[in-house]
């Protein structure tokens, strides 16, 4: 087994950028594509990546890249991988194959051949997975274009899946998705943030754990932890440390407020607040956002902050209910708040968005839930003068 990796970082197309800087971050090399970021890696760096990269879904780790024209051809190159040097066999296996402009296509053929070369080389049948397995060794194996490359999951379970959601609202955001649109919106630790649409509390969440400096990994099982190149010891290593710059007694803990219509919303969020380490830091409010303390008038919000939230749009809501009134008194309260305050709203529909009249640019497009949706953010400076030129009307 190399001591180096070509590993590859996936996430949601548009996210790239983002995760390349985190990438960047972590002292790798980034090199954007489609879908993800690549770099080279050792085990320290991969299990830093599993734990702290927040935009990633997965991290995947290259095994072998070879030519390949026939099955017969790929059982034979595959039988030539040192799998015990990558697998372990006491976890189940799962072998996912695709193909695209290749003489090889038949995906299921494919899988096989790979699981019997894997097979010959433990000289038993692999354990293949079953849904309710838990720990799993997840294989790609790609054919493009005639080239074959066979690549390794570095966790069993996808990255986005941080295990402190277990209660969701309606329309519940991903974790990477609310994560990137932090990102995106320049969230820093030392100001305030507000989400008025908080649903099961995903944006607050992932912003008081970036507040504390809490990895975006840290309540998963071990990275590598199913692979034959984990190493226990290193892995307590790379938990110890922490990326927090500064002291964190040394300053007030930011406020994060998140608030929701739906009281059922409100519990799920508490609760997934509380599994996740940062319910002391967020105050849940229940209630039209339009009652919301911050916003019920000047001067009753932190003097700068961030709001950051994924309004309702029209495939979420009633049919024929329309949301532009919605739009229009979020874009007035937030203008509100003052200059030192900015927005970054997730949208569907980035014409509803802009009715808010803040000044938004658009930062990234991706998918979300089957839709496509764009990250708008911008500073309320521009808003705030317009305000003061007339009085606001809700």
């Amino acid at each position: 087994m190399p001591s180096k990796f070509e590993a590859f970082a996936a996430c949601q197309p548009g996210l790239e950028p983002l995760l390349a800087r985190e990438i960047e971050n972590l002292g790798a090399t980034p090199r954007s594509l489609a879908g993800g970021v690549a770099f080279g890696a050792d085990v320290r760096l991969v299990m830093q990546s599993c734990l702290w990269l927040g935009t990633a879904s997965h991290v995947m780790l290259r095994v072998v890249e070879f030519p390949c024209r026939a099955l017969g051809e790929l059982e034979r190159k595959a039988k030539c991988i040192l799998w015990k040097e990558w697998l372990r066999p006491q976890f189940a296996i799962d072998v996912r194959a695709t193909t695209r402009a290749s003489r090889v296509f038949h995906t299921g053929a494919i899988e096989e051949r790979v699981q019997n070369a894997i097979s010959a080389a433990f000289g038993k049948p692999i354990r293949e997975a079953k849904p309710e397995d838990e720990d799993v060794a997840r294989l790609s194996v790609r054919f493009h274009h005639d080239v074959c490359t066979i690549s390794l999951d570095a966790m069993s379970t996808p990255l986005h899946r941080r295990g402190y959601r277990l209660e969701t609202a309606k329309a519940p955001l991903r974790e990477d998705l609310a994560h990137a649109l932090l990102l995106a919106g320049g969230y820093t630790k030392d100001e305030a943030l507000l989400d008025p649409f908080c649903g099961s509390g995903t944006i607050a969440i992932e912003a008081a754990a970036m507040a504390r400096g809490l990895a975006p990994g840290r309540l998963r099982p071990p990275a590598l932890g199913h692979l034959a190149m984990f190493d226990a010891e290193l892995w307590m290593e790379v938990r110890a440390e922490t990326r927090q710059q500064g002291s964190p007694e040394a300053s007030a803990p930011p406020r994060i407020a998140a608030g929701d219509r739906d009281a059922g919303a409100i519990e799920a969020a508490k609760g997934n607040a509380e599994r996740a380490g940062v319910r002391d830091m967020i105050e849940f409010t229940h209630g039209a956002f339009t009652a919301h303390p911050w916003l019920e008038g000047p001067g009753n919000a932190p003097a700068r902050g961030l709001i950051a939230t994924n309004p309702p749009f029209g495939v979420r809501v009633p049919k024929g209910n329309n949301l532009a009134p919605l739009y229009q008194t979020l874009g007035h309260r937030a203008a509100r708040l003052g200059e030192h305050w900015r927005a970054v709203i997730l949208a569907h529909d980035v014409r509803l968005a802009r009715r808010t009249g803040l000044p938004l640019q658009a930062r990234f497009t991706t998918r979300h839930g089957g839709l496509a949706v764009t990250a708008l953010a911008g500073t309320m400076v521009a808003a705030a003068k317009a305000g003061s030129e007339s009085a606001p009307k809700d």
